[in-house]
């Protein structure tokens, strides 16, 4: 005679093959416990491990993390329905609502939910040398997958990975997406090509990215360094003496010393020779070198300031 979940639920269930059938018909492989079958699942001549969820899931109890951790308690109890019949059904998950066991709530003393509990065999071949219920410390470890997958694994006859099942929308819309993209990009190429191809967003790009590197500005997001600090007698300092220290708004300087740097040298040695006047080019020359010359000089003197040491100085 076949039963269903529903008639195992309302029999004692004293057999591991009773509770095997149940918790293949349960959703997740989460059996749903009363007082009765929660006393059958923990009986004391028990063959078989069970880890229970105590919780309070009916809205009008507002438990926020009974709601939060659910999901995650299932989804471990679904990965673990993925072995093999003769190795899952030595070990069972199952919820035990307030609802619906106010009893065991109270005898185990229970002042708030969700609470899981591990029972280990305490008869026949696997029966464990301690046989008392183990609680898994959720406030230290916290409503997420892997201490709870790491915890259960633990006390599982044999161990095994979390699952979590795919949605097949991504794989679909992702070629689609990419098509778009495609087809887009085929059909501007008149106006994309020059920009990719040219020579000047090139170069600027690339030394933007060096200036970037180069000033600080990734060891300031390593080191989450301050802006700036308070120096002495209150004032603001933007300067962190010392070569191993920085501070955000020196990168920026720096940064913009570099730049600025750089584009003197741009200048000179492209837009100068370009210019068809030797005067232009003559002026030129001399008012771009003297600018290169000034900001040089005040680089420097940025890291005579950083490093009273620095040997080094044009004026």
């Amino acid at each position: 005679m076949r039963l269903t979940l529903l008639s195992l639920l309302a029999l004692p269930l004293t057999l591991a093959t009773d509770w095997a059938a149940a918790s293949a018909s349960a959703p997740d492989g989460v059996l749903q416990l009363n007082t009765e079958t929660f006393n059958e699942l923990t009986a004391p001549d028990r063959e078989w491990g069970a880890t229970i969820v105590l919780t309070a899931m009916p809205a009008g109890f507002k438990c926020a993390p009974c709601h939060d951790f659910d999901p995650i308690f299932r989804t471990v109890a679904r990965s673990w329905r993925r072995k093999s019949k003769d190795v899952r059904d030595k070990h069972f998950f199952a919820e035990l609502d307030f609802s619906a066991g106010q009893d065991v709530f109270q005898r185990l003393g229970l002042t708030s939910a969700p609470t899981v509990y591990y029972y280990p065999p305490a008869a026949g071949e696997r029966k464990a040398a301690k046989t008392a219920a183990v609680n898994f410390d959720l406030n230290r470890a916290g409503l997420s997958i892997p201490p709870l997958h790491a915890w259960v694994k633990s006390t599982t006859p044999e161990s095994f990975d979390i699952y979590i099942k795919k949605s097949p929308i991504p794989f679909l819309i992702a070629p689609l997406v990419v098509a778009t993209i495609l087809y887009a990009a085929y059909s501007a190429r008149a106006i994309l090509l020059p920009i990719m191809t040219s020579r000047i967003i090139w170069g600027v790009g690339t030394t933007m990215l060096c200036i970037t590197f180069t000033s600080g500005y990734m060891w300031n997001k390593i080191k989450n360094a301050p802006y700036v600090q308070s120096g002495a007698g209150g004032r603001i300092s933007w300067v962190a003496g010392g070569y191993q220290n920085q501070l955000g708004l020196e990168s920026q300087v720096v940064g913009a010393l570099y730049g600025v740097l750089a584009l003197t040298i741009v200048v000179l040695s492209v837009f100068i020779p370009a210019q068809s006047s030797p005067t232009k080019q003559r002026v030129g020359t001399y008012l771009w070198l003297a600018l290169l010359v000034v900001l040089f000089s005040l680089l420097i003197r940025l890291f005579k300031l950083k490093n009273g040491g620095y040997p080094f100085g044009l004026f």
